[in-house]
């Protein structure tokens, strides 16, 4: 099932392999290091901020700086380099989202009550604004030929990282369904793409509306309504 181990994105088997500098997490514990972790957080969340507000080539080093309110220096002390840092966005986005799926279950007695739990569980990560900041530096980095072999390495275990729980909530939410070909897939496509055209509504200019929240749980109800009557076409009502 290729594609769902392309699913973490960020969030997308072993923790990911550290960015490509050495931090001071690298370095051993000294006094601090809890405000430290504070302070490299907030470059994180700001670097996230800048890409989702202004794009990944213009969410610079100086804009993400100015916004996390530290100087260049601090983030050449923590990452190295805007490369690494990018990087590391992606390997905390890998970790949440490795840590929601682990720690999910799919309930339900019917089709459709376990895809609509599945559904939720997903949306929580590819409904996020986040997603689109991870969906960037991927696509980003991966393109790029400048990119080190290293951080490519880093790329495919990030994701890879959470394939394992991804699989297994669709076993629970398919059952014997999961013996159909591409059917996994065809699920999993089809939720993450719902989760990731919501943030597009909220993105995109010609393609923006106002969100309504009882429109929104009427669309999820929907596509998990369909997807359930096209698994039990395939394989039979359930007994």
């Amino acid at each position: 099932m290729p594609e769902v181990s392309s699913s973490s994105l960020g969030g997308m088997s072993n923790p990911a392999s550290p960015a490509p500098t050495r931090g001071p997490a690298q370095r051993g514990a000294r006094p601090g290091a809890r405000v430290d972790a504070a302070t490299r957080e907030r470059v994180i969340d700001a670097a996230v901020a800048c890409i989702l507000e202004r794009g990944f080539y213009r969410a610079s080093s100086n804009e993400i700086t100015r916004r996390a309110g530290v100087s260049w220096g601090v983030i050449q002390y923590y990452f190295g380099s805007r490369e690494a840092l990018m990087l590391a966005v992606l390997q905390r986005g890998a970790r949440r989202f490795a840590e929601l799926v682990a720690e999910a279950h799919v309930d339900g007695t019917t089709v459709a009550a376990r895809l609509h739990s599945l559904l939720d569980t997903l949306d929580s990560h590819y409904g996020q604004p986040e997603y689109l900041a991870y969906v960037q530096i991927a696509l980003n980095m991966d393109h790029d030929p400048q990119t080190s072999a290293e951080v490519r390495n880093t790329l495919r275990e990030v994701a890879e990282r959470s394939s394992k729980d991804v699989r297994r909530l669709l076993r629970e939410a398919l059952g014997s369904a999961t013996r159909v070909r591409d059917l996994a897939d065809t699920v999993f496509l089809a939720f993450r793409g719902f989760g990731f055209s919501q943030q597009l509504l909220d993105t995109l200019a010609y393609d923006a509306v106002t969100p309504q929240t009882d429109r929104l749980v009427r669309q999820r109800r929907l596509l998990a309504d369909a997807l359930a009557r096209f698994v039990e076409q395939e394989t039979g009502p359930e007994p």
